[in-house]
């Protein structure tokens, strides 16, 4: 990653993704399930941010992302 992005946006992103994982960290000791929630939210808020991030640089990211998600989302359903 570090040689798609200038210097900045690289820590920005990764600085993004670092704040993902602890939150995905956080999931998986979570107490609660309304601690489980808020827990998801937060990684899914900062994966939304990283991806409007490169969106910005490179546009279309945020398009192909979605589009990929719906193939792995097609792949994994079953087919009657």
């Amino acid at each position: 990653m570090q040689t798609l992005f200038d210097e900045e946006m690289h820590a920005a992103l990764q600085q993004l993704m670092d704040e993902t994982i602890e939150a995905l960290q956080l999931a998986k000791v979570s107490p609660d399930i309304d601690d489980l929630g808020a827990t998801f939210a937060v990684a899914l808020l900062k994966l939304g941010l990283a991806t409007s991030f490169v969106d910005g640089k490179h546009r279309g990211f945020a398009r192909e992302v979605e589009a990929k998600r719906q193939r792995v989302l097609a792949a994994l359903m079953p087919r009657h």
